[in-house]
């Protein structure tokens, strides 16, 4: 199997490469990684150490001309190319400000051209359920158009994250791209074959041992079994007792405290805290961020803390995405 043909992906937008790892779970070799963080990348190479990592915007030419040279440099030994992309969401996100004219909104339509000049075998985009909106409809159908013109045809599908064994409810909309036209009905019996039962968080946290306080050293145990990235944040009496008075499954927006019994709700960063830990007056650490989003414990995360949880918030579900690319692939056979 070594010798034979593989099917190979580029990941535009990678962030640490929750499609990617998804891909590879699928027995797809990630070949590329694009982005513009620079810790995202670190995490990236860390992970997929024969990728090639790629510092840059995806509406430079000279970074597609990059990818297309990949692509040929990969000719013979691939059976099938894809392009894989999860560009920024919080233009269109709900937990966001929604902004018209939030320049990020803009990586969709790059993404899209992208797309149409490498000119894959298919390629499948992820973003935010509330991108398909009447508000962002305008985004949506240049997206879409690009890629028609470019001999593509699109088809978006909701997604919830929970369906696919994943301890977090995240609904997602998947654009698949292929070559011939396939209808909605074709994608969801292919998906049904990665559906998996849901989750609780304090199954999902089974087996993890406490966390130190940053600044600490990590424990012997910790070191052992290869827990990185658990570290808890230090903080004042104020916060742990506002923390401690929240039930499980109450709270804020900052501080929610989860709920060992059900799926977390969906993981957001940025100025705001990460939900708090439903047992311990702590927020939770980014190992167990990565558990709820369903990223394995081998996957070490690089950077400074809020760059960590930043990464592992903004990733796709790698169970979400390994099910969505492995759908493509069987689909444009």
């Amino acid at each position: 199997r070594s010798k034979a043909k593989r099917p190979k992906a580029v990941d535009l937008c990678c962030g640490l490469g929750g499609l990617s790892l998804g891909a590879r779970n699928g027995g797809i070799i990630p070949i590329a990684g694009v982005d513009l963080c620079e810790s995202a990348l670190n995490t990236y190479q860390s992970n997929f150490p024969m990728a090639k990592v790629i510092s840059g915007d995806i509406a430079d030419a000279s970074i597609v001309d990059k990818l297309i040279a990949i692509k040929v440099k990969h000719a013979e030994t691939t059976s099938r190319f894809l392009v894989i992309s999860g560009p920024p969401c919080q233009g269109f996100s709900v937990a966001g400000r929604r902004r018209d004219r939030d320049p990020r909104n803009k990586v969709l339509i790059h993404v899209a051209i992208a797309i149409a000049t490498i000119q894959p075998d298919g390629a499948l985009v992820e973003n935010v359920a509330a991108i398909m909106s009447e508000k962002h409809s305008e985004t949506v159908r240049k997206f879409s158009q690009i890629l028609t013109d470019a001999g593509y045809h699109v088809c978006p599908i909701e997604l919830n994250s929970r369906d696919f064994g994943v301890p977090q409810r995240r609904r997602r909309v998947i654009f698949f791209i292929t070559r011939r036209p396939t209808n909605a009905e074709a994608f969801r019996n292919e998906l049904q074959k990665f559906r998996r039962p849901s989750l609780a968080v304090g199954q999902a946290f089974e087996g993890l041992p406490r966390a130190p306080v940053r600044g600490e050293k990590y424990s012997d145990v910790q070191k052992k079994r290869g827990f990185y990235n658990h570290f808890a944040m230090r903080h004042s009496e104020k916060v742990r007792k506002k923390i401690a008075d929240l039930k499980p499954g109450t709270g804020p927006l900052s501080y929610r405290r989860l709920d060992p019994r059900k799926e977390a709700p969906t993981l957001i960063s940025g100025h705001r805290a990460p939900p708090a830990h439903f047992k311990e007056p702590r927020s939770i650490t980014v190992r167990e961020a990565a558990r709820l989003q369903g990223i394995p414990d081998d996957f070490r995360v690089c950077g400074k803390f809020g760059a960590q949880m930043q990464q592992v918030t903004d990733a796709v579900p790698p169970p979400l995405g390994q099910a969505a690319i492995s759908t493509l692939l069987e689909i444009i056979g």
